[in-house]
């Protein structure tokens, strides 16, 4: 599973860059992930086949069975959650007047393999935002609009983290700074500098990653060594979280990074559907597993955010799916200075798998 895990967080990144363009983009592939699982388990038949055969691509077990996925996604979630520092929510909310129509083991299922609840709406738009926001600290709002007031239920995953730096950046150590954005316009920011020991360097970035304080997670920026829009999406093509984290040495590091915020908005639509999960979307997905009611999903949205400062990072994401009727290096002294176009990520640093990812590409969007 940690593999593939890495795979698509690369393909989300790759296909997230490559709509955006110049946009800054975070995004949580725990999030993504953790909910079309949890999409699995209320289809079967076709529907549920696709997604087995995206969440279990690259097991060494070719014939991984659905079960095994979703004790595999518990098991990832809860390593990300260890520590204290993030929390995963799952909930389902159905519209009241199918209530009746919930499979009996349904709600027991929900809980045991995800940790989530259902919940009965008069007013599913309402609820669903009321339900991210508190899940996400306030971070992530209004994942639903009144457009969606014909769905049926929401299938929700929401993720929050936040943690203060290990070492804090003093006064002396932050100035004002230029950032050159993607487009070669200049935008003033505030620079934090700071000596890191963990570096990193491959054929297409130099980087560092800077540790969070009691929480298991650490900050890894990667700097592209060529310049420009092409060479970034190219870099971005083939990253590999976990194997830089993996690969980082104990190397002395002056860095200075800007701080910056970011929100992410994503229909998730097409891409699942270029993945593979296609009857998911359509009258043939058999939701018998979950309602007797004939539904489909209409769209999966993903909404993210962050914030990088000085004291920290603050961080959300939540994923919906809105169902609706059916139809080794040299001695000398490192130096990593993000002052143009960068990606980064939030990691656990014990697999190295990202529960955020990013490329921050213009400031003062």
């Amino acid at each position: 599973m940690e593999e593939n895990y890495r795979d698509l967080t690369c393909t989300f990144l790759h296909c997230f860059l490559k709509d955006r363009k110049d946009r800054n983009l975070v995004f949580s592939p725990l999030s993504i992930l953790v909910l079309l699982a949890m999409a699995g388990d209320a289809v079967r038949g076709a529907a549920r086949e696709e997604i087995v055969k995206v969440l279990g691509a690259g097991a060494p077990d070719a014939d991984v069975s659905f079960e095994e996925i979703k004790t595999r996604i518990a098991e990832l979630q809860s390593g990300f959650t260890a520590g204290g520092s993030l929390l995963s929510s799952n909930a389902v909310c159905v519209r009241e007047s199918i209530r009746g129509s919930i499979a009996p083991d349904y709600e027991r299922r929900l809980a045991e393999a995800f940790g989530g609840r259902l919940f009965a709406s008069r007013d599913i738009v309402r609820d669903v935002n009321a339900w991210v926001k508190e899940q996400t600290r306030g971070m992530v709002k209004d994942i639903a609009d009144e457009s969606m007031s014909h769905m049926l239920a929401c299938l929700m995953n929401a993720v929050a983290f936040e943690a203060g730096w290990l070492e804090q950046y003093e006064e002396g150590s932050i100035s004002e700074g230029v950032f050159t954005n993607a487009d070669r316009t200049q935008s003033r920011v505030q620079m934090l500098h700071s000596a890191e020991h963990s570096y990193i360097e491959d054929d297409d970035f130099t980087g560092f990653m800077k540790p969070y304080r009691d929480s298991g997670f650490a900050f890894l920026a990667l700097l592209p060594k060529k310049r420009g829009r092409a060479a970034l999406r190219r870099a971005a093509a083939k990253i590999d979280f976990a194997k830089l984290a993996e690969g980082a040495v104990y190397d002395r590091v002056l860095t200075a990074m800007p701080e910056f915020t970011c929100d992410f908005e994503e229909n998730l639509t097409e891409l699942c559907k270029q993945l593979g999960i296609r009857t998911l979307f359509t009258p043939e997905a058999d939701f018998s597993p979950m309602s007797s009611e004939q539904l489909a999903v209409d769209a999966i949205i993903h909404k993210a955010h962050i914030e990088v400062d000085r004291k920290g990072t603050k961080a959300a994401a939540a994923t919906a799916a809105f169902v609706v009727k059916g139809a080794a290096a040299p001695r000398e002294q490192k130096y990593v200075c993000l002052d143009r176009p960068f990606v980064y990520a939030v990691v656990n640093t014990e697999t190295g798998l990202p529960a955020f990812a990013g490329v921050c590409s213009q400031m003062g969007e």
